[in-house]
């Protein structure tokens, strides 16, 4: 599903972020990316969007190169990829539902499909009623099963997550890791960079350490 051979990254000033990264992520696998901040966890989330290119080796989706990609199929490949970052990246100028219709209607998706999933979205957050509420009013927690709910929309194969509990309190965390397994379990694969080590040790699940801009365990 997802294989990283001999990646290396390198930004201005000579900062070496990855070095060498070599990992494979199989197809409905949930794998931790952990370490100290400035290990390259994030650096590999952005690679894996396109956010980023390699400057050495090659980074597999199914079958395909996504470092070779032309600008052009990128909008595309990122259909399959749901992003949720640590600060939500929620449009605050827009009520909660317009926030989860907008992949949808990028799309071009029909407007009672758009509907009838953003509400059945705003169910199962516990959000139902409070759709044209504005992201500012509501609670950390909340706004992070927004961003979850937006990410997962699409139903797509690939979920990255970038430290999306490190602002909760343990309760809202519990929360949103309920939302990544129950997604996981419905055979999404899930990549989340995490340094909460309680998180990650009760989670079952595998973790791939990184330390320096390497794969250290």
């Amino acid at each position: 599903m997802i294989k990283f051979s001999r990646v290396f990254k390198v930004y201005e000033k000579n900062i070496q972020a990855l070095t060498d990264i070599n990992f494979e992520v199989a197809k409905g696998e949930f794998v931790f990316l952990t370490g100290p901040s400035g290990a390259g966890k994030t650096t590999i989330l952005k690679l894996l969007y396109r956010e980023e290119t390699p400057d050495m080796g090659s980074i597999i989706v199914d079958d395909t190169d996504i470092s070779r990609l032309s600008s052009g199929k990128v909008p595309f490949y990122r259909r399959g990829i749901g992003f949720v970052f640590q600060d939500f990246k929620l449009i605050f100028e827009r009520s909660i539902y317009e926030n989860l219709a907008l992949p949808l209607e990028i799309t071009g998706a029909p407007s009672k499909f758009i509907r009838h999933t953003v509400m059945e979205s705003l169910e199962k957050i516990g959000l139902a009623g409070r759709e044209n509420h504005n992201p500012w009013h509501i609670s950390g927690g909340e706004k992070q099963k927004v961003a979850i709910a937006r990410a997962l929309i699409m139903s797509p194969p690939v979920l990255l997550a970038d430290e999306p509990t490190g602002n909760l309190d343990e309760a809202s965390a519990g929360e949103i890791m309920k939302m990544f397994k129950d997604a996981n379990a419905k055979g999404t694969t899930v990549l989340m960079a995490s340094h909460n080590k309680e998180i990650i040790s009760n989670s079952g699940f595998r973790a791939v350490r990184l330390r320096g801009g390497r794969v250290e365990e």
